[in-house]
């Protein structure tokens, strides 16, 4: 059964939390997988499901007090790196992909993402905001977390939580950061 909700740590505190998407789509996937490497209590609840879930705020800060704060120069935001690195200290076996030299290989990564959804292993990538409906020259974390129908379903992505597969490719490629972010999602 396809997962069709996803509890998503989000960015909650806007003057101190302006670029640690990473840190919240490390927080999420750490969660799904039942990790909870700083013992950090379970206190709030989601009105979506009644499940209690680790406060946005203090997830973010106990990551980035493990070591896994943003990476990117003047703190600008992470890499999927970094988001691998962590979760692998967590225990779990966490690989990034992305697309290579002009794009090249983007083909393999669609499929990998799907392959990895069609088995509700949520999967961190990164998109171009502007391309979602959100702000531009802006790029975000987020967790794709379902494939059906021709959309992708998105966690911790209000601009467009269900893009279209051609919208979600094109916001996918982020044409305008470095090799490495192309198509970027770390895979548990």
């Amino acid at each position: 059964m396809a997962i069709s909700y996803l509890h998503c740590y989000v960015n909650s505190r806007p003057n101190v939390d302006w670029s640690t998407c990473g840190q919240t789509a490390t927080a999420t996937i750490t969660d799904y997988w039942r990790r909870n490497p700083y013992g950090l209590p379970r206190d709030t609840r989601d009105w979506y499901n009644g499940l209690y879930y680790w406060n946005d705020g203090r997830a973010i800060d106990a990551i980035k007090a493990g070591g896994f704060g943003p990476d990117v120069a003047f703190g600008l935001g992470t890499t999927g790196g970094r988001i691998r690195d962590a979760l692998r200290s967590y225990g779990l076996n966490a690989n990034v992909g992305h697309s290579g030299a002009f794009f090249w290989g983007w083909e393999n990564q669609w499929s990998a993402l799907r392959n990895y959804l069609a088995y509700n292993r949520p999967v961190p990538v990164i998109l171009d905001l502007g391309l979602m409906g959100g702000p531009a020259w802006s790029h975000h974390w987020a967790i794709a977390y379902r494939y059906a129908n021709g959309r992708v379903y998105l966690g911790a992505c209000p601009w467009n939580s269900s893009p279209t597969e051609s919208q979600f490719l094109s916001a996918w490629r982020c044409r305008a950061l470095p090799y490495g972010f192309n198509h970027c999602g770390v895979y548990v």
